[in-house]
């Protein structure tokens, strides 16, 4: 306001959902300035989300199947980065850490290193990669879950920049998600609830067996037509079933419980649970009140519909309320004339993970037996 209404002004951001869109502009008093937007969509980037399990003996065969080619790895703690640096260097992958406790000097020589191809891999903390520009990065991998999806699509988009192919892959744990949200427990409510959202929306992302790219592409307010054919969600799809059941009661409890909640408390009203937001405002009483039970599934199930009907454009978030949701007109269109739609059931890391667990002790034990009659 001070500089005077004659000096032209621009504001430029990588990465804005559509919310902090809305707040840059409002906080610069920029409401009627021309906005111009290029397509976030990294056609030549291949998304990928695995258990996190036996990592370092993935993480070692991922690194070796792309010898000699440059990638960065991201990792949470200064601690852990130079524990996978060390694992990469004993063996036989030219690597090197990078964080912000490592002493300046160090620091930019292993900067320099990796850009001048001395070393082929960097191992970071997310101090990495601002203003770096190496346009030949062929992986980028995060080996501990990122604290949003923000941060996880510019980290991401360090890979490939020259247009060639670069591979982005992600070891997923929900131990992980838990721990992050522990960092912001002693922060002011407001900060905790918006950090927990979007470790929820990570969390989202990361289960989810639609679309790795329109996913991405929705959060941040673009829509893709179809699915891409090039991230592990399409290229090994899981278990389909027909949702139309299930999509129209889900925007049914939407209308009813007028709009004004989120993803979450949706499938507790479904499956009819209780917390003090449904018995405050009566949503026991809906007439979707528990209907989701007559169709199976639990909350996991249910949160998925849910955000399968925000990708399919019935329902859409709220941006002026974080994490709210309320019905499109494409979405009422649905519940007056409904027609068959497919929806995908999520990945349950967990379970394949105890499942896997569960082989290994009976292949244990089977080996144990032939030891014992041999």
């Amino acid at each position: 306001d001070n500089l005077g209404g004659k000096i032209p002004l621009i504001a430029l951001t990588a990465t804005a959902t559509p919310k902090v869109q809305l707040d840059i502009q409002k906080n610069l008093h920029m409401d009627d300035a021309s906005v111009f937007k290029t397509s976030f969509n990294r056609t030549n980037l291949y998304y990928e989300v695995r258990a996190k399990r036996n990592t370092k003996k993935q993480l070692i065969q991922y690194v070796q199947s792309h010898k000699g080619k440059a990638g960065i790895i991201y990792c949470l703690s200064r601690k852990k980065v130079e524990e996978v640096a060390e694992l990469l260097r004993v063996n036989d992958v030219r690597a090197l850490p990078y964080h912000a406790g490592l002493d300046p000097h160090t620091r930019m020589h292993n900067q320099d290193a990796f850009l001048s191809e001395d070393c082929d891999v960097i191992v970071a903390t997310i101090a990495f990669g601002m203003g770096i520009d190496k346009p030949d990065v062929r992986f980028v991998i995060h080996y501990d879950a990122p604290k949003s999806i923000e941060g996880y699509y510019q980290e991401t988009g360090r890979g490939g920049r020259d247009g060639l192919e670069g591979n982005c892959l992600m070891f997923y744990s929900y131990d992980d998600i838990l721990k992050l949200e522990k960092f912001s427990k002693d922060k002011p409510v407001t900060e905790r609830d918006n950090a927990r959202q979007l470790l929820l929306e990570m969390t989202n992302y990361s289960e989810s067996s639609v679309c790795r790219r329109r996913q991405l592409l929705h959060y941040f307010g673009e829509h893709l037509d179809k699915d891409c054919g090039f991230c592990d969600n399409c290229r090994h799809p899981k278990e389909k079933f027909d949702g139309t059941e299930h999509v129209g009661l889900a925007l049914r409890a939407v209308v009813q419980t007028e709009a004004r909640f989120g993803l979450e408390h949706m499938a507790q009203v479904l499956l009819g649970l209780r917390n003090p937001h449904i018995d405050s405002y009566g949503h026991d009483g809906l007439p979707v009140y528990g209907q989701g039970k007559t169709l199976s599934g639990d909350v996991q199930l249910w949160l998925s519909v849910l955000r399968q009907c925000l990708l399919n454009g019935f329902l859409e978030k709220d941006i002026d309320s974080i994490g709210l949701i309320h019905i499109t007109d494409k979405g009422i269109d649905f519940i007056e004339n409904p027609h068959r739609i497919i929806l995908t059931k999520d990945h349950d890391f967990e379970a394949e993970r105890q499942e896997e667990e569960d082989g290994e002790k009976s292949q244990q034990a089977a080996g144990h037996d032939e030891a014992l009659f041999a």
